[in-house]
């Protein structure tokens, strides 16, 4: 699932990107310098695909975990990683 991870140079465009959208906004006001908003944004990118890597890691373990090799890249390994994708993901949620 690395096909969806996001490059350090397009985690960078992207707080860009952002900062462009919020310093369009009418009635908007920035309380802090554009670069220290971006690098923020860039930090909170960051910490995001950091939790997302876990949340995938976890999911990936529990299918390893089960009695049988069920092979990566098969409908079954799809649908099980999905499955435990989503209950990790909704078990951040709720934390």
């Amino acid at each position: 699932m690395d096909a969806g991870k996001l490059s350090t140079e397009k985690m960078l465009h992207l707080s860009h990107v952002i900062l462009k959208g919020l310093q369009a906004i009418q009635g908007l006001t920035l309380n802090q310098p554009a670069n220290d908003v971006r690098n923020r944004l860039l930090a909170i990118l960051r910490d995001e695909m950091r939790r997302d890597l876990q949340i995938e890691n976890r999911a990936r373990r529990k299918i390893t975990s089960q009695r049988r090799n069920i092979p990566e890249g098969s409908p079954e390994w799809d649908i099980l990683f999905r499955k435990y994708y989503e209950e990790e993901l909704s078990a951040r949620r709720r934390s």
